[in-house]
């Protein structure tokens, strides 16, 4: 019991979730883990029935971290640009959202069937998430899902390709990409709340 109490279960999950990113899901093992964190496997049972409670865990973390970011970007307080800003702020990593963490959690989706389902649960959250904020544009219903699709599915295929971009070259693209996400070019004041926000 006394080992039990040096770890929480979040720094399991923690350690869980640097595996995961790391290694892949073939490497969130007990052993493995207690090893890394200097403990017994004990301390693990004290936190958990077993491995599969701490896969429940890491999904868990996953689902608020990043489906949590992109939801609450895309629902903030403001207009499109100030939503549009806080979108892309997530993907430029300036928020919670971990790309690392969705392509491995991605990766370990395509040898669990059960886990591609809750992936695409969370992409359609995401999604929706993104056609609301398009809505107050006035587009055709049908035209906003395509762009939500498009700016989102564009995203998650660029971590996934791990793009090696410069953050200057990431920024400066941002305020182009408004036209083809958005479907009409930013004012000349969108552009500079764009380009004030993304380099300060």
């Amino acid at each position: 019991m006394v080992e039990g109490t040096r770890l929480s279960g979040e720094d399991w999950v923690a350690a869980g979730l640097r595996a995961l990113v790391d290694r892949g899901i073939g490497a969130v093992k007990v052993l493995s883990l207690a090893a890394e964190l200097g403990v017994t496997r004990g301390s693990f049972y004290w936190h958990f029935a077993n491995r599969d409670a701490l896969l429940e865990r890491l999904l868990d973390a996953w689902d608020a971290t990043n489906s949590g970011a992109i939801v609450g970007a895309a629902m903030s307080p403001g207009d499109i640009v100030d939503r549009y800003i806080a979108l892309s702020s997530c993907w430029l990593g300036w928020e919670r959202f971990d790309p690392h963490l969705d392509v491995a959690v991605r990766h370990w989706g395509r040898a669990a069937p059960a886990l591609r389902e809750r992936l695409g649960a969370a992409d359609e959250r995401r999604v929706t998430a993104i056609q609301a904020m398009l809505e107050p544009e006035g587009l055709d219903p049908s035209m906003t899902l395509h762009r939500a699709r498009t700016l989102y599915y564009m995203q998650m295929g660029w971590f996934e390709l791990e793009v090696d971009e410069p953050m200057a070259a990431r920024v400066a693209s941002i305020v182009p990409y408004f036209e083809i996400f958005i479907g009409r070019a930013p004012s000349p004041t969108e552009r500079a709340r764009i380009s004030a926000a993304l380099t300060e």
